[in-house]
């Protein structure tokens, strides 16, 4: 890995240090290594459906789809981490794809054994400022209500939240042309 493919730095809360630069379209592989380091719980958290015995060929075309997704309409970050015997792991993503001019539909997965650590709200932070430098005036999604380390994430930003309860879930949407109070 090049070096200066690096965008920054930071350590999570259990001191690990951690890498970030942007997905990239070779990076099919790391995806899957995340996915199967999510349990039933992240997965359907993140996908909103039960993902307990997916295809492996199911997983790598859905990888290999967001990987080669193109910038900046669509971007992501990466980050990795040395973990105990997992040299250069993944261990969370963020992206945003376009769903028309101006908005975009966000996704966010942090590794079950990294959760809580504040990967995530780095992520999600560092995500949210690219979406503005590339013209995203809103993001978009869809997480379920009981998805309390969502809601914190989201609260932890510095722009306006709209949330659309729809039974389990919430349509959300963030204003990136305002900021918050």
């Amino acid at each position: 890995m090049v070096q200066d493919r690096w965008l920054t730095t930071f350590k999570a809360r259990n001191g690990i240090p951690l890498r970030v630069r942007h997905l990239e379209y070779d990076d099919a592989p790391y995806l899957v290594d995340l996915f199967a380091h999510l349990g039933p719980d992240s997965r359907y958290r993140r996908f909103l459906q039960s993902l307990d015995h997916p295809s492996p060929t199911r997983v790598w075309q859905e990888a290999e789809r967001i990987a080669h997704a193109a910038r900046p309409y669509n971007d992501g970050l990466i980050a990795f981490a040395d973990l105990p015997d997992e040299p250069n792991a993944p261990v969370g993503v963020a992206r945003y794809m376009r769903v028309e001019p101006g908005v975009a539909e966000i996704a966010m997965s942090v590794r079950d054994d990294m959760q809580g650590q504040g990967v995530g709200t780095f992520l999600f932070g560092m995500l949210v400022e690219e979406a503005r430098e590339n013209g995203v005036r809103k993001l978009v999604g869809t997480v379920q209500n009981n998805n309390k380390a969502m809601w914190i994430v989201f609260d932890r930003i510095p722009y306006p939240l709209t949330r659309h309860l729809t039974g389990t879930e919430s349509e959300m949407e963030i204003d990136l042309t305002a900021r918050k109070g």
